[in-house]
């Protein structure tokens, strides 16, 4: 989730630094009287942080491992915390394992409070913040009823924490989402279909990333962000097809190649990270890759889904 842009008051500047050191209870006690900015432009933010309050006040928490560790509230995990912990940790190591990622920075998964999963609720999926003390998963509730979407929903977050870490906060969204859709295994046949019927749905990748940064989860919106998504993951699908899912993580290291070669060959043909990136490793530019990829998709059959 990426970061706010702070606004000019000492509330939401004291909340914002409580929520980075996942102070959470702290952060919305300093913005819970206040408001949300012009326009209402930080009503998002106000909502993640009431959530993650809402669930501190009520939650323990389980050392799953040296780096993971999950957040619960007792009372609404109908005594399945160990089977959650369970999987929790069976999914982020087959995520680990298919990126060549060794679990290097240390991670909790929140299960936030049943009350939390409201029509409000702006990460209705869950999401993934990068804090101080560690890397924090937050999943909705509804999620512990269905073990199968749970564990899908790790993987896709955990993925998140691999592509942040290894690419060092600069892939773009779209690559970030490309590699969590990849290993989440979420293919949808109807977005197939109309890919295949209609290329002009198919986005550029300037495109792709302002309608996945942009994105409000507003009802009029939810249909192309479900489709950016989904773009985003066959793309990911994509590369993988071409020498496996490691490739891949050799390509979110190299976008944050900092060797004095790999900075002179991006100053020297004038490419962004992504694009020299996807040059030395898989031999693509960004306009090749969406090109390929679409070709590639349109020419596959229902039962290859």
């Amino acid at each position: 989730m990426a970061n706010p842009h702070a606004p000019d008051t000492p509330h939401w500047e004291a909340a914002f630094e409580h929520y980075y050191q996942d102070r959470v209870v702290e952060a919305f006690r300093e913005i819970r009287d206040h408001g949300v900015g012009e326009a209402g432009d930080l009503l998002r933010w106000y909502r993640v942080i009431e959530a993650e309050s809402i669930t501190r006040r009520k939650s323990t928490t389980l050392d799953v491992t040296e780096w993971l560790t999950l957040e619960f509230v007792p009372d609404e995990t109908m005594g399945f915390e160990e089977e959650l912990a369970q999987r929790t940790l069976e999914a982020c190591i087959e995520v680990a394992n298919r990126l060549g990622w060794t679990h290097s920075v240390n991670t909790r998964l929140a299960i936030l409070a049943e009350e939390t999963d409201a029509p409000w609720a702006t990460n209705p999926y869950g999401y993934c913040v990068s804090k101080e003390p560690f890397e924090k998963i937050c999943l909705p509730n509804y999620l512990v009823d269905d073990p199968s979407e749970f564990s899908q929903a790790v993987a896709h977050e955990y993925a998140h924490v691999i592509s942040t870490n290894v690419a060092e906060e600069y892939a773009p969204r779209w690559v970030e989402e490309a590699v969590s859709v990849l290993v989440e295994r979420r293919f949808d046949l109807e977005t197939w279909q109309t890919f295949c019927d209609d290329p002009e749905a198919w986005l550029s990748p300037i495109d792709l990333e302002t309608v996945l940064v942009d994105r409000t989860d507003d009802d009029g919106t939810k249909e192309d962000i479900w489709m950016a998504y989904q773009q985003a993951g066959w793309i990911g699908r994509y590369l993988a097809s071409i020498d496996g899912d490691c490739r891949i993580g050799e390509f979110l290291r190299e976008i944050a190649n900092e060797t004095p070669s790999a900075n002179l060959l991006r100053t020297l043909v004038g490419k962004d990270r992504t694009d020299a990136a996807l040059k030395r490793v898989f031999g693509l530019s960004k306009r090749d890759l969406f090109a390929r990829a679409l070709e590639w998709l349109t020419e596959m059959n229902e039962e290859d889904l």
